[in-house]
């Protein structure tokens, strides 16, 4: 009997069936089968990817799935599955198998049997692994009949007995007889078209407790071969105890946590949104509020915060829209030498914080700014382009699948992008982003020489150059026009004279008929998304290495 599989589809694939035997067990010879029949015979199927997207150009995959018979053909490319729809995928099946030719011996036999399971993914990172979750042997003397052949759960019913059988357990008989009777093939075909259409389950980690606590106990100065007595899940003894009579559960502990005799967490959280929009918490070590933290700037601001934050019932756009309506938000980050001296860090918010923004963000102003964003809300996380050799070895820690998107995909917002613990996106962790391993609560902004290589060589950096040069040529007006404009799409600001200037003598410098350099710059990094083929190559180049400017300036990826 078959159960849920280890499939993301919760489903198994049986390519083979081997089974040996013999009286010397160093010489089992391989038996042969005949007649495979199964509760589930799905159609023929290639196999799905599952975790990566369909792509044109990823290595071809002719491995399919399907019926029982697939068990027993000898190719290793095909195999039966359990697999019918998202709504019966998790239900038991089975599969029967005939010997060719009746086994007989004189002497004590030994067996060995294989489940041939090549339908995984082609190294243990992948999500294929479409291994049997549960999976139960049997044999018998006699040829299998109708009952051994039937689905497990409709068996079960039908061996209940019948004042004892519950509603599904009906339903599951007729459905069944239904299935089977060619009288009903229109109305059958009319249901399974109905399954088809169940949307796949979305994916989530859970955390259900056991039917029985463990067992907890201190230990004399951590040594585990020294146990003392039991403990169990409470707080400390100083602050305000737990609700008298609740279950010690992470329920309760939830509550508690929100109750309003312990504002930490009102703090915690305010102070992290403080510091999303300042650069640094009212409280510095946002990851740390004990008693070797920072000492707050402002005290009863962060507690008058934390307090606004309960009250209003935890809602978190009115903080967002308090913070940013304030006066000491709305200020300008210009700075005087005096007040540089003496207040570098801002802790005195006597000016607006000016600070780089996080990694994500450097992306998305490269695709807001050049017209390639998608705009897409939730979905699959993408693969954006980057550098093959990351993901085989010697550098990845076993060969990763990377399949870059070839469409729109490529340009969602850096939230998206997938990420390998092992294997950070490169882009992204130049500027900083976390890699993934441990918890991050304050991110580290960091001034390096590799950040400009990045933005002015790296794939979708120069994509987006080319389709920032695309909105200039397009644009309406003069070419003082159209690159003050792109100016703006930047920076947010209208550039002076000299600016614009300075942006036409870099157009006009790089304006070079039959460039090579430029004929091969738009055939390696064009947009998959834009047709370029209307603007002249030389135009082309000579925008982009203006767009190339303005998105690597430092006032473009900075808050001001």
């Amino acid at each position: 009997m078959l159960g849920p599989g280890r499939s993301t589809k919760g489903t198994a694939a049986l390519g083979e069936f081997i089974l040996l035997a013999g009286t010397d067990p160093a010489k089992l010879e391989d038996l042969k089968f005949t007649n495979p029949v199964a509760s589930v015979n799905p159609p023929v199927t290639t196999l799905d990817p599952l975790r990566f997207p369909k792509n044109a150009k990823r290595d071809p995959d002719d491995r399919k799935t399907g019926p029982a018979s697939f068990a027993l053909d000898g190719d290793r490319k095909t195999a039966w599955t359990n697999e019918r729809d998202p709504a019966r995928n998790n239900e038991p099946a089975v599969l029967t198998l005939e010997l060719a030719e009746p086994l007989k011996a004189d002497a004590k036999l030994h067996f060995k049997y294989r489940l041939v399971q090549p339908h995984g993914g082609f190294n243990s990172d992948d999500n294929q692994t479409y291994n049997f979750g549960r999976v139960r042997i049997s044999v018998a003397p006699t040829l299998p009949n109708t009952l051994d052949q039937m689905p497990p759960l409709v068996l079960e019913a039908l061996l209940t007995d019948p004042k004892k059988r519950t509603t599904e357990q009906s339903a599951r008989m007729f459905a069944h007889w239904r299935e089977n009777n060619p009288k009903f093939a229109a109305e059958t075909k009319q249901i399974e078209s109905i399954y088809s259409k169940v949307p796949e389950p979305t994916w989530a980690l859970v955390a259900a407790e056991t039917a029985k606590s463990r067992e907890t106990r201190l230990f004399d100065r951590g040594e585990q071969t020294h146990p003392k007595h039991l403990v169990k899940p409470h707080v400390p003894g100083f602050l305000h105890p737990l609700p008298e009579g609740d279950p010690e559960s992470r329920l309760t502990f939830a509550k508690w946590i929100v109750d309003p005799a312990s504002p930490v967490a009102a703090r915690v959280m305010v102070n992290r949104i403080w510091q999303a929009y300042f650069g640094i918490g009212l409280l510095e070590t946002s990851e740390d509020f004990g008693h070797q933290a920072a000492a707050t700037s402002h005290p009863k601001l962060l507690d008058w915060l934390a307090v606004e934050f309960m009250e209003s019932g935890w809602d978190m756009k009115r903080i967002h829209y308090l913070i940013t309506t304030s006066a000491t938000y709305r200020q300008s980050s210009l700075v005087s030498p005096a007040l540089q001296d003496r207040d570098p860090k801002n802790r005195l918010l006597a000016r607006a914080s000016r600070f780089r923004v996080p990694a994500e963000t450097v992306r998305d102003i490269q695709l807001v700014s050049s017209g390639l964003l998608n705009p897409q809300l939730g979905g699959r996380s993408v693969f954006p382009p980057a550098p093959r050799y990351l993901f085989e070895r010697p550098v990845s820690y076993g060969p990763k699948t990377w399949l870059v998107e070839e469409d729109s995909q490529r340009y969602r917002r850096a939230l998206y992008t997938f990420r390998f613990r092992s294997v950070p996106y490169p882009m992204l962790t130049t500027f900083d982003a976390p890699s993934g391993a441990i918890s991050c609560v304050r991110r580290t902004l960091s001034t390096t020489p590799l950040q400009a290589l990045v933005t002015l060589n790296e794939q979708v950096s120069l994509e987006a150059a080319l389709g920032l040069a695309h909105r200039m040529l397009t644009d309406e007006g003069s070419l003082e026009q159209k690159l003050s404009r792109a100016f703006e799409r930047c920076t947010s600001r209208t550039p002076d004279a000299e600016e614009v200037a300075a942006l036409v003598s870099v157009y006009k410098a790089n304006l070079t008929p039959d460039s090579e350099q430029a004929k091969l710059f738009k055939k390696t990094y064009n947009p998959v998304t834009l047709d370029l083929s209307a603007h002249p190559i030389e135009k082309l180049f000579a925008a982009a290495t203006v767009a190339r400017t303005l998105l690597n300036l430092d006032e473009t990826i900075t808050k001001n």
